[in-house]
């Protein structure tokens, strides 16, 4: 079995590496493990020369070229073959080894480009599906529908910060370290949150954001224009921030209603049809038009279980009296029903 030294593979990041080495190198990357290695020692190497920076668009297009022409070399190789003289023998065992060099230049430019997913744990949820998930250090996440969240393979419960990056929602309960480590959540909404162990949950859509904590302490950094501020919670809080950055903290009286989602569960409190309309979007995929704003306007209060979009628009067509159609697009048009 190939076994390489983490020296031998910061040559070859360098460019240093000779034809036989990249021949081992390309031998060793056939084992699917050896490529979470290579990209932690990557990651290590670029750590160490910050330098060296690259020219991703470069290096695809030489990628495609790549594939193009050797593709018509390896075409025309088989067909010439059988008239090759003896003499020129040496010239096809240089084209092997110069092809070799290639797959593995081809090789490791594909593997640059699934390198989030070699170095990130990465999980998603379709519509209308949600998941638990156990992290490394014994914390715990329930991931809502149409969400994603992901965190480094190598080492996360040794990292001096625990870091885990959320699009969409998620509830999380966060286990205590004894040194004080920290546990951020980072989102792409402008808004992170900063834990030392505790349960909250965290809302990041395009609409907007929101943290809710149950218990424990944890501080909210977000981004006021090109200000950073911060705010402390306690348990019980809500801190919101909407698209224009605008924020706003207050005090809930059920921080469960909040979660009900994991069990498939909406819980409403003089919530209006339009805010509801951007939930049934943004966990079942299913888009919906209010042809008024009175109607949009409208409120609903209770606790409804629904495990599909047609589950919860039948309740509320019984509630508040309404009617939809469908469009082409697959849009539902609300309206209410006149007598």
């Amino acid at each position: 079995m190939t076994t390489l030294s983490k020296n031998i593979l910061f040559e070859h990041f360098a460019g240093r590496t000779s034809p036989l080495q990249k021949k081992m190198i390309a031998d060793w990357l056939q084992n699917p493990e050896n490529k979470e290695v290579y990209y932690k020692w990557l990651e290590d190497y670029e750590n160490e020369f910050p330098q060296i920076m690259a020219d991703k668009e470069s290096a695809k297009a030489f990628f495609f070229q790549k594939i193009h022409s050797e593709a018509i070399a390896e075409f025309d190789l088989i067909v010439e073959e059988e008239s090759i003289p003896e003499k020129s023998i040496w010239q096809l065992t240089w084209f092997k080894w110069t092809n070799a060099a290639v797959i593995l230049m081809v090789s490791g430019l594909v593997l640059y480009f699934q390198k989030d997913q070699l170095i990130y744990q990465n999980y998603h949820t379709a519509y209308g599906e949600t998941q638990s998930i156990d992290l490394p250090d014994g914390s715990k996440v329930t991931l809502n529908a149409n969400s994603t969240l992901k965190h480094k393979r190598f080492n996360f419960e040794k990292e001096a910060t625990r870091e885990v990056f959320l699009d969409g929602e998620a509830e999380f309960s966060v286990k205590h370290k004894t040194d004080n480590q920290r546990f951020i959540v980072r989102t792409s909404q402008k808004l992170e949150v900063e834990v030392l162990g505790t349960e909250f949950s965290v809302f990041a859509r395009n609409r907007g954001s929101k943290v809710v904590l149950s218990k424990g302490k944890v501080k909210v950094n977000f981004l006021n224009g090109t200000a950073k501020r911060s705010v402390m919670m306690k348990p019980g809080d809500l801190v919101s921030l909407d698209k224009t950055g605008k924020t706003e903290i207050k005090a809930v009286k059920n921080v469960k209603s909040y979660t009900a989602w994991k069990a498939h569960r909406f819980v409403f409190d003089d919530t209006s049809l339009e805010e509801i309309s951007y939930q049934i979007a943004e966990t079942f995929g299913v888009q919906i038009k209010i042809n008024s704003e009175e109607l949009a306007n409208r409120t609903v209060t209770g606790t409804f279980s629904a495990d599909k979009a047609d589950d919860l628009i039948a309740i509320l067509q019984e509630l508040l009296g309404l009617q939809y159609q469908k469009n082409e697009d697959g849009t539902l048009v609300l309206s209410e029903v006149y007598e």
